[in-house]
C-alpha cells in the first residue's frame, strides 16, 4: 500500500519591510476611519483549547528570553537631526555602528531624492500638525514593532495547525485501510481454521487406521505363532530343548496361551487355545524326556565306575557329586520351566515333574544306598554303644543329607516329599538297626543320652527364627496345597507322638532356653554327671522353633529334625516306659533298707549349717538362673531317702525329653507317690526308734518334703502354674502363718494363676504344713508339760468348786497342790525345762535342714506356741493367787525373751 508523503513543515512568516510598509499605510490612513481587521483568536481561547505540556511551556519561555530584548531596527540606531525623540530617549546612548551609518546614510539620500514625504523621518519639522505627525507615525512603529514577535509566533503555529490537519486526514485514511485488512485477515483466519480442522481430521483417522492395524497385526501374532512353534516342535530328537530358540519359544507359548485365555471372544480363539496348550504340553514332555533320560544315563556311567574297587575317595566323591552339579547347569533353566507351570496345568505338567522327581530321586538312591548300607555296616550297629552308634551314624546321615539336600537344590525348587522320601529311605538304614536296640534298652541313662544326641544334632543345624523371614520363594510343588502332598497338607505338618509340636514344651525357641537353662550353669554346657547324679553327659540343648502359619520358603534348609523325628520319638517312648517302671520300683513300691533309715546317724558326717545356695528360676526368659532341677553333689544326695533321690533324678531326666503333656503326668505321679513314700519311711521311723524319738521322724518327713518342694518348685504342674518363689523360707513362712496358704502363696509367693485345682503342689503343701505343726507341738508338750500338768489340776478343782451346791469355798492356794511354793517350784521346772527343750530342737532342726533361714522361719511359731501354754498359767496364777505370788513368776513378754535369747 502507498501512502502519500507528509508534507513539508514550512514556516511562513511575514518580511519586516512589509510589517513596516503596513504600518505606512495604516498611518496615512489613521486620519480617516480604521479600515476593519480580520477577526483572530483570542490568546485566553488558544490557551483553553490548546493545553501545553511544562517542557512546550518551558520551550515557550526560552524562546521568549532569547527574543524579549532584540535591538532596535537600524533605521533607528543612527543620530537624528532632530533634538530628541521618544525612540531615542527609550533607547539611550549607543555606540556609533559604522555599517548602520552607512545604512542610514544611503536611506536619507534616498530619502531626500524622494518626492514623497516621510511622516516617520520628515526632513523638518516647522508646524504642530507635522510634529504630531511625526509622532503618531512613531507611535504606530513602536506599537507595530513590539506586536510583530507574536503576529509571527501566530503564523508559525496557524502553520503547524494546517499540517496537523493534513496529518489527521492521512491517520484516518491508514485507518480505513488498516480496518480493510484486518477484514481480510479474519477472512483468511477463518478459512484457514477450516483448512486445519480439515487437516487433523484427516491425521486423526489416519492414526486410528494405523492404530487398528498394529493391533490387528500384535493381535494375529498370537495365532500365526502356532505354525512357527508346530514347525519347531516337529524337529525329531529330545535334544531339540537345547537348542538357544527352545526356552523363548516356551516363554512365547505361555504367552499366547494366557493372552487367548483372556480374550475368548475372539474368533477360533478356542481352537488356537487348545492347540497352543498341546504345544505347551509338548514342550514340557520335551523337557521330561530329555532330564529323565540324562538324568538315568549319568546314573548309569556313574554306578558303572564306582565299581571300580581302586577309586580312591575323592574321586568317589567327584562322581557322585561333582559331575551331577556340571550337569545341573544346562538342565536347571528347563526344569525352572517346567516348575513354573505347574500351578497354571496341574493336571497335565504335574505328573511330568513327579516323573523328573522319581527319576532323580531312584538315580541317586541307586549310587547312595549301597554306599549308606556299607558305612552303616562298618560302625557295627549291634555290638557298639547304643549312644556312641547314634551319635556316628546320625552324624554321617546328616552329613551325607546335606550333600543330597545341596545337590538336589541344583536341579530342583519344589518337591520336597520326594526329597525328604528319599532321605528317609537312606536313614532308614540306621533306623533299622537302632530302633530294636532302643525299644529293648532297660537303661535310662543310655535312653537320656541318645534323646541329648539327637536333639543336639537338631540345634546344630537350626537358623534363628527370624532369618530370611522376608525371603519367601513360591514355588508351586512346595507351597502348602500343593499337588504333592496328598490332601493339601504341608510335608512338615505331621507331628510326632510325644514331642508334637503344639504342646507347651514342644520344639519351640521358649521352651529350648528353658530347657537349656536346666542343663547349663552359667552359659556352658555342663555334664549330666555333675548334675543329675551319675547320669550321662548332656549338653545345653536348644530345641528348634515351633513351624508358624506363614508362607515358608521352599528348600531354605535341610529340616534334620524331620528325618531324625522316629528314631526321637521311639527313645522318648521308651525313655516313658522306664521312667515309669523306675518310679513304680523305686519310690512307690521301694522296701527301705535298714541303713535308709538310721536318721539322724547319716546326718551327722560333718555338715555345716550354711545359708541354702540353690535357688529355683520361674522366668523362662532368664537364661542367668539356676536351671531346673540343678541337683547338687552326689555327697549331698546320699543323705537323702531313696525314693526322694530316685524321683527328682527320673524328673530331671525326662523334664528335658518329654511332651509336657506326659512329663506332667508323669510329674504328678511321681510326686504324690514319692510324698506317699516319704510318710510311709516317715511312720516306719517313728515305730522302730518309738514315740521318744517321735521328733525325727518328723523331722525325716520336713527335711524331704522341703527338698522335695524347692526341687520341683519351677515345674509347670496343674493349674497353679508360673509362680514366683522367693525360697523355702518364704514359702514356708505364709504356710505356718495361714491356713489358707493352701490355696496360694503368700507373702511374696502370692500366685499369679487365680485358676487352681488340687494337685501334687498341694499334695505336697498340705503334708508339709501338717508336719510342721506336728514338730512344732512335740516341741510344745516337751517344753510345757510341768505347767500343762499344774493348769489341768488347777482347772479341775475350779471346775468342781464351781459346781458345788456348798456355800463355803475354799481358796486355792489352800490346796496342797496348788500352794504358793508349789506355783514356784512349778515355774522353775517350766524355766528350766523350756530352755533345754528349745536347744535341743534347735540343734536337731540344724542337724535335719541346715538352712539358716528355714531354722530362722520354724523357732517363731514354736516360740509362740508354748508363750500361749504360759500365758494359761500366767493368768490364772494373777486371778487366782495374791500379788505376792503374781509378782513372782514372770510375764509371757519376759518368757519369750528368754527363749528367744536361747535361740
Amino acid at each position: 500500500m502507498s501512502r502519500p508523503t507528509t508534507p513539508a513543515y514550512t514556516v511562513r512568516r511575514q518580511g519586516y519591510n512589509s510589517s513596516l510598509s503596513a504600518s505606512a499605510t495604516a498611518s496615512t490612513s489613521r486620519t480617516g476611519t480604521p479600515a476593519p481587521r480580520n477577526p483572530v483568536i483570542s490568546l485566553d481561547e488558544w490557551e483553553s483549547k490548546a493545553h501545553l505540556s511544562d517542557e512546550q511551556l518551558s520551550s515557550i519561555g526560552a524562546v521568549k528570553n532569547r527574543y524579549a530584548d532584540r535591538p532596535l531596527p537600524a533605521k533607528f540606531g543612527g543620530q537624528s537631526t532632530r533634538p530628541s525623540t521618544p525612540a531615542q530617549s527609550l533607547t539611550g546612548p549607543q555606540s556609533p555602528n559604522p555599517a548602520l551609518k552607512d545604512s542610514l546614510s544611503s536611506n536619507t539620500a534616498s530619502r531626500l531624492s524622494s518626492s514623497i514625504p516621510d511622516p516617520l523621518h520628515p526632513s523638518s519639522i516647522t508646524t504642530p500638525q507635522q510634529f504630531l505627525d511625526h509622532f503618531t507615525a512613531l507611535t504606530l512603529s513602536t506599537e507595530h514593532e513590539q506586536d510583530s514577535l507574536y503576529r509571527d509566533h501566530l503564523a508559525e503555529i496557524s502553520g503547524l495547525r494546517e499540517n496537523c490537519e493534513l496529518l489527521i486526514e492521512l491517520l484516518k485514511g491508514g485507518e480505513e485501510e488498516v480496518q480493510e485488512m484486518e477484514k481480510c485477515l479474519s477472512y483468511v483466519e477463518e478459512r484457514s481454521e477450516s483448512l486445519r480442522g480439515a487437516c487433523e481430521d484427516l491425521l486423526e483417522e489416519q492414526t486410528h487406521l494405523l492404530t487398528h492395524t498394529s493391533q490387528l497385526a500384535h493381535r494375529l501374532t498370537f495365532f500365526t505363532f502356532l505354525e512357527t512353534a508346530t514347525k519347531m516342535l516337529n524337529n525329531p530328537g529330545n535334544a531339540l530343548v537345547l537348542n538357544p530358540d527352545f526356552l523363548p519359544m516356551v516363554k512365547r507359548l505361555d504367552e499366547c496361551i494366557g493372552y487367548l485365555s483372556d480374550h475368548r471372544d475372539f474368533r477360533d480363539s478356542e481352537i488356537y487355545l487348545l492347540r497352543y496348550q498341546q504345544c505347551m504340553t509338548r514342550s514340557m514332555t520335551l523337557i521330561k524326556l530329555y532330564f529323565v533320560g540324562t538324568i538315568r544315563s549319568i546314573g548309569q556311567e556313574v554306578g558303572k565306575r564306582l565299581t571300580d574297587q581302586s577309586l580312591s575317595e575323592t574321586a568317589t566323591q567327584a562322581l557322585i557329586y561333582t559331575k551331577f552339579t556340571s550337569l545341573s547347569t544346562s538342565l536347571r533353566p528347563l526344569l525352572s520351566e517346567l516348575e513354573q507351570r505347574v500351578s497354571t496345568n496341574p493336571d497335565e505338567l504335574a505328573p511330568l515333574l513327579s516323573e523328573c522327581n522319581a527319576a532323580y530321586v531312584s538315580t541317586r538312591r541307586n549310587l547312595m544306598g549301597g554306599r549308606v548300607h556299607e558305612e552303616i555296616g562298618r560302625m557295627k550297629p549291634n555290638g557298639s554303644d547304643l549312644v556312641d552308634l547314634t551319635r556316628a551314624g546320625c552324624g554321617y546321615l546328616k552329613t551325607t543329607c546335606m550333600d543330597e539336600f545341596l545337590l538336589y537344590k541344583h536341579f530342583f525348587l519344589s518337591g520336597e516329599a520326594q526329597l525328604y522320601g528319599f532321605l528317609e529311605s537312606l536313614c532308614d538304614y540306621l533306623y533299622d538297626h537302632l530302633r530294636p536296640r532302643i525299644l529293648h534298652e532297660p537303661s535310662l541313662q543310655v535312653l537320656c543320652g541318645v534323646c541329648t544326641v539327637l536333639q543336639a544334632l537338631m540345634v546344630q543345624d537350626i537358623p534363628d527364627e527370624d532369618e530370611d523371614d522376608g525371603l519367601v520363594f513360591h514355588s508351586p510343588a512346595a507351597s502348602p496345597g500343593s499337588p504333592y502332598y496328598g490332601n493339601g497338607d504341608d510335608y512338615f505338618s505331621s507331628k510326632p507322638r510325644l514331642y508334637h509340636t503344639g504342646s507347651s514344651r514342644s520344639i519351640s525357641h521358649q521352651s529350648s532356653r528353658r530347657r537349656a537353662s536346666s542343663l547349663t550353669g552359667n552359659g556352658s554346657p555342663r555334664s549330666r554327671a555333675g548334675s543329675f547324679a551319675g547320669s550321662p553327659g548332656a549338653s545345653t540343648v536348644h530345641l528348634p522353633p515351633p513351624p508358624r502359619k506363614k508362607t515358608r520358603r521352599p528348600l531354605r534348609r535341610l529340616h534334620i529334625e524331620v528325618l531324625l523325628r522316629m528314631v526321637l520319638q521311639d527313645a522318648q517312648t521308651r525313655l516313658v516306659f522306664r521312667a515309669q517302671a523306675l518310679l513304680s520300683a523305686e519310690v512307690e513300691y521301694y522296701a527301705p533298707k535298714e541303713s535308709d533309715l538310721d536318721y539322724p546317724d547319716r546326718l551327722k558326717s560333718g555338715n555345716k549349717l550354711v545359708p541354702r545356695q540353690t535357688t529355683v528360676s520361674l522366668n523362662a526368659d532368664d537364661e542367668d538362673d539356676t536351671a531346673v532341677f540343678e541337683l547338687p553333689s552326689l555327697e549331698v544326695q546320699n543323705s537323702w531317702y531313696p525314693s526322694l533321690k530316685s524321683t527328682l533324678w527320673v524328673l530331671s531326666c525326662l523334664y528335658t525329653f518329654v511332651d509336657s503333656a506326659v512329663f506332667d503326668d508323669l510329674a504328678q505321679e511321681a510326686l504324690i507317690a514319692c510324698r506317699k513314700s516319704l510318710a510311709s519311711a516317715s511312720d516306719l521311723l517313728l515305730a522302730k526308734q518309738g514315740k521318744e524319738k517321735s521328733m525325727d521322724s518328723k523331722l525325716f518327713l520336713v527335711r524331704h518334703l522341703l527338698i522335695l518342694k524347692e526341687m520341683t518348685a519351677a515345674l509347670d504342674l496343674g493349674k497353679t502354674r508360673r509362680r514366683e518363689w522367693s525360697g523355702v523360707g518364704d514359702f514356708l513362712r505364709s504356710l505356718l502363718d495361714n491356713a489358707s496358704s493352701l490355696l496360694g502363696y503368700q507373702r511374696g509367693s502370692v500366685a499369679k494363676s487365680a485358676a487352681y485345682a488340687p494337685d501334687a503342689r498341694t499334695d505336697i503343701d498340705r503334708s508339709l504344713k501338717s508336719a510342721c505343726e506336728d514338730l512344732i507341738s512335740i516341741l510344745s508338750v516337751r517344753s510345757t508339760f510341768p505347767l500343762q500338768g499344774f493348769i489341768g489340776q488347777c482347772s479341775s478343782y475350779l471346775a468342781r468348786a464351781a459346781s458345788s451346791t456348798t456355800s463355803t469355798r475354799t481358796d486355792l492356794s489352800a490346796q496342797a497342790f496348788a500352794k504358793p511354793e508349789k506355783v514356784k517350784e512349778v515355774h522353775e521346772e517350766f524355766k528350766k525345762i523350756s530352755v533345754k527343750a528349745v536347744e535341743d530342737w534347735k540343734r536337731e532342726l540344724r542337724l535335719y535342714l541346715l538352712d539358716k533361714e528355714t531354722v530362722a522361719v520354724l523357732m517363731p511359731p514354736a516360740l509362740n506356741s508354748i508363750v500361749d501354754t504360759y500365758r494359761q498359767f500366767h493368768d490364772l496364777i494373777r486371778a487366782e493367787y495374791d500379788f505376792a505370788v503374781a509378782a513372782g513368776v514372770m510375764t509371757p513378754s519376759g518368757v519369750k525373751s528368754m527363749l528367744e535369747s536361747t535361740a
